[in-house]
């Protein structure tokens, strides 16, 4: 079984590309924010008992956005998040790649099941706002 925190960078990995695939790559940084939208988002992806480490965790959404928040400082990573300006700015790091290749990079999951993370997520950062 992976680890924990092997488990948190897929999933913000994983995250990371939905949101590229749907065209939104910058949310806000503020804490409070992000960790409501990560635990709306987190508690409604079928797909959370697959990671059984965040998932026994008693604040999910604390590990997903520490993982979030010390992603610029990883390397050999498929997509970071980086930090500047109130918001977290999504990058894919695999040169010249496009979300659906850098997927292969990233888990097992196929795009589709990330993107509808990144929607739970954005949908709860900004309400009314991203397609269902």
């Amino acid at each position: 079984m992976a680890s924990k925190e092997q488990q948190v960078t897929e999933v913000i990995e994983g995250l990371g590309l939905g949101m590229a695939a749907i065209g939104e790559t910058r949310v806000t940084s503020a804490k409070a924010d992000l960790e409501r939208a990560l635990s709306y988002a987190w508690s409604s992806w079928e797909h959370t008992s697959d990671y059984p480490l965040i998932e026994r965790a008693q604040k999910p959404e604390n590990e997903l956005r520490a993982g979030i928040s010390g992603s610029s400082r990883r390397t050999n990573a498929a997509v970071v998040w980086r930090e500047g300006g109130g918001q977290f700015v999504v990058d894919i790091a695999l040169v010249n790649r496009t979300p659906e290749e850098a997927a292969r990079f990233v888990g097992d999951r196929p795009l589709k099941e990330w993107t509808l993370l990144a929607e739970l997520f954005l949908g709860a950062l900004n309400p009314g706002e991203v397609p269902a």
